[in-house]
């Protein structure tokens, strides 16, 4: 646990790079409300990101796969071009290599794609990383991410060997963007303690190192043994789906209610706290500028260890996940 005295606006990853640790999230679309799964509505992202921008974000949340990057990169131009912001007081974090979505999803097949079915996985890697640079309207990233560790559809007892290798050319590809200065760091997203062994044995070279592993995790979705794993090899855990993106009624959790009524704060701020108190960055996302404020008002204020206790408490048992569960990747 992080000492909740110390400023935890910022954690710094192993090669040197100062991250905040709240960004903005910008995969926009209907995940799990009550309409259908739908996925992606880039569309979305104008209005929020703007809000964003206006309400104090400067860290920034994005994929490939969103679909969201050139709305980003022309909002962020705008500033850029009006002398409001400038390319080093913001953090961008892009992903790449996003498995292919299931058939009922909206999301392209350009952006997305299985390593099996790809002739030349670096090649692929250096393509979608100069569509990314290209709508984002900039000459580097801050952070680059593995989005996920392999293929959804791989048929029980698929190759693992397989998705090993392509693993390690994809992280090879990495490394090498890194090396041009592509990215000021990398890292990855989705990948369990398996992935992350294979990974670092195969490409054991310490600057190349994963500097931050994104994962599920939430009250109700928790892993403390992967985050312990990710602490002893010095890499930062990033928590997407802060609040579970609005499923299972978490922010009205009575035991998350109570201890936002103790200190005059709302569930969300308080299992934000809890985030940046237990080590981790997180990405809450919101498209109300309101939100926007009170998610960042999360520094006056302290849990104590019972409440921290009592948070964790809340996710025991069998992980309640928004997104598919890694594990289920070979």
């Amino acid at each position: 646990m992080r000492d909740a005295h110390h400023d935890l606006r910022t954690v710094t990853l192993h090669n040197g790079v100062r991250m905040p640790t709240l960004a903005f999230g910008t995969a926009f679309g209907d995940w799990v409300g009550a309409t259908a799964f739908q996925g992606f509505l880039p569309e979305q992202a104008w209005r929020a990101v703007d809000l964003a921008l206006d309400n104090g974000y400067r860290a920034f949340d994005c994929a490939h796969a969103y679909g969201t990057e050139r709305m980003v990169g022309t909002l962020l131009g705008q500033r850029f071009a009006s002398g409001a912001l400038t390319r080093e007081a913001v953090f961008i974090t892009t992903k790449l290599a996003h498995p292919a979505a299931p058939p009922h999803l909206n999301v392209s097949h350009k952006r997305t794609w299985d390593a099996d079915r790809v002739e030349d996985i670096a090649q692929r890697v250096r393509d979608d990383m100069v569509d990314s640079l290209d709508d984002l309207g900039l000459g580097y990233v801050d952070l680059l991410l593995v989005h996920w560790p392999g293929s959804f559809s791989a048929p029980p007892g698929g190759d693992p060997e397989v998705s090993r290798r392509a693993r390690a050319t994809i992280w090879r590809a990495f490394c090498a963007l890194a090396d041009k200065g592509a990215a000021r760091a990398i890292g990855v997203s989705n990948f369990t303690i398996d992935h992350l062994r294979q990974l670092i044995t195969d490409v054991p070279e310490p600057a190349y190192r994963p500097a931050v592993n994104q994962v599920e995790i939430h009250p109700y979705c928790r892993d403390p043994e992967l985050e312990a794993f990710c602490r002893a090899q010095g890499i930062v855990v990033t928590a997407y789906a802060p609040f579970a993106s609005g499923a299972f009624e978490l922010l009205r959790d009575p035991v998350l209610v109570a201890i936002a009524g103790r200190h005059g704060k709302s569930p969300g701020q308080v299992v934000l706290r809890w985030h940046l108190q237990r080590g981790r960055t997180a990405l809450p996302k919101t498209s109300r500028a309101e939100r926007m404020v009170e998610n960042q008002a999360i520094h006056d204020f302290v849990l104590d260890a019972e409440e921290i206790r009592a948070i964790d408490a809340l996710g025991a048992g069998v992980a309640r996940r928004t997104c598919p569960d890694p594990y289920t990747i070979v």
